[in-house]
């Protein structure tokens, strides 16, 4: 079945791709029976995966990384999949296009994609206030990190 999914996925655009299977994902948790069996599979409690770093206790040390969910639009879908924390962004002060498409090429045979988006964003401003009126209290202790980078118009000298 992964194998089926997966030549009809690379029939289309890496970044269209992961736009429409983040909507499905949005969808499938916005259905109750659904959000709970994607819980049930994914969420693991265990002791021996808790970690205590830098004062955070983090319930597993698996993370998705700075990049998947830029705008931080997909926490709840993404926190039901049982991840110990979410990284958004990167982040710019201000919105920003990043760089034109095609921006991210996939290589199939190294199982690898080569990332070129330019720190596209809605600015750190929108996706703060974003986080800020989360609806979802059911995932409201996931940890969520941000990666910051600096707009393309900022000098390197302005860039502290």
């Amino acid at each position: 079945m992964y194998a089926l999914l997966r030549s009809i996925l690379f029939q289309f655009a890496p970044e269209a791709v992961h736009v429409w299977t983040m909507r499905q994902l949005d969808r499938a948790y916005s259905i109750a029976p659904i959000r709970f069996l994607l819980k049930r599979s994914y969420q693991k409690k265990s002791a021996s995966l808790h970690r205590k770093l830098w004062g955070i206790d983090f319930p597993n040390p698996v993370g998705l990384a700075a990049g998947f969910d830029k705008d931080a639009k997909h926490i709840d879908a993404l926190a039901c999949l049982g991840f110990g924390f979410i990284e958004i962004g990167t982040l710019t002060p201000k919105a920003q296009d990043g760089n034109p498409a095609p921006r991210l090429f996939r290589l199939p045979t190294d199982k690898a994609l080569i990332n070129r988006m330019g720190f596209n964003n809605d600015g750190v401003e929108k996706i703060a206030a974003r986080l800020k009126d989360r609806k979802s209290k059911e995932h409201a202790s996931i940890i969520i990190g941000g990666n910051i980078g600096k707009n393309k118009i900022t000098a390197n000298e302005d860039a502290w």
